[in-house]
């Protein structure tokens, strides 16, 4: 019972099936649009606290009447783009995500509501934005610090977004029923296992490399937020660094959590992908 509760029973439950011509997906919406907007809104918070100088008297805020930016720290301001651009790049781009394992495969329990209204919204935006506006005043930004993490974040999303984005463009042009002895990926055939399933699994471009190579774009991006917070008052930004290992823990379970799953669907051809692509996110170490 705690079981079905914590994680779920229904995959993707659906309302309003007799008043609607596309029933409302409940899982879709509670996925994205609520969190990510608190998300942003909570990010703005906290950067509208460094503007005016809020702080703690006691148990009482108090913030100035006029703004000043030379209280807002760079690598507040870099995170809360990086955030917003983040979910914009989700919305935009929302049909690739669809085919995510969030989307596919996972329940829609407590774990996951909670996760996308609560967790997501308090420690996403705390981590960062957050952990900065509580450091004490004048605030010193680590300028090597801040470009250094600005450009590692520039890295990890745009490998996030092309590994992504490439997978998914093979499954739609698949699902529109094209000719794949037509498709290329980087200028060449397109490498593939047809499972006996019904599947297809992609094993050119950047999934030739690794099974999960679009991890490393979003643990990249992480570790370009935590460096950007740093400064010489805070060289080592724990609570940030703090979020990197959560993200890396998660991310690493849902990935051994995934092989499983297909190990289990595909069987013999799961075999044959992880010989022609023998490492699961490192190419050559891991």
């Amino acid at each position: 019972m705690f079981n079905d509760f914590f994680m779920g029973v229904a995959r993707n439950p659906r309302l309003f099936h007799r008043w609607l011509t596309v029933p409302f997906d409940v899982k879709r919406f509670w996925n994205a649009r609520p969190g990510l907007t608190l998300w942003v809104i909570a990010n703005q918070s906290y950067i509208a606290a460094m503007y005016f100088g809020c702080h703690m008297e006691g148990h009482n805020p108090v913030c100035s009447e006029t703004g000043d930016w030379g209280k807002v720290s760079m690598g507040a301001l870099m995170v809360a783009f990086a955030h917003w651009y983040y979910i914009f790049d989700y919305n935009w781009n929302e049909p690739a995500y669809l085919t995510t394992t969030d989307i596919r495969h996972d329940l829609f329990g407590w774990m996951l509501t909670y996760g996308d209204w609560g967790f997501l919204v308090w420690y996403y935006s705390f981590a960062f934005c957050g952990y900065v506006s509580f450091l004490e005043k004048p605030l010193n930004d680590n300028h090597a610090c801040f470009i250094a993490g600005t450009c590692i974040y520039i890295f990890g999303m745009w490998l996030f977004r092309v590994t992504n984005i490439q997978k998914h463009n093979f499954r739609t042009y698949i699902a529109q029923g094209g000719d794949l002895s037509q498709y290329k990926v980087w200028g060449k055939p397109v490498e593939y296992i047809h499972t006996e399933e019904g599947s297809y699994l992609l094993t050119s471009g950047w999934w030739s490399y690794a099974r999960h190579f679009n991890y490393i774009g979003d643990l990249t991006m992480c570790l370009g937020w935590a460096l950007a917070c740093a400064g010489p008052g805070h060289i080592f930004p724990f609570v940030p660094l703090s979020y990197c290992v959560y993200f890396w823990m998660m991310d690493i379970h849902r990935m051994f959590r995934d092989e499983n799953r297909c190990r289990a669907k595909y069987k013999a051809d799961w075999k044959k992908y992880e010989a022609l692509v023998p490492w699961r996110l490192v190419p050559n170490v891991f």
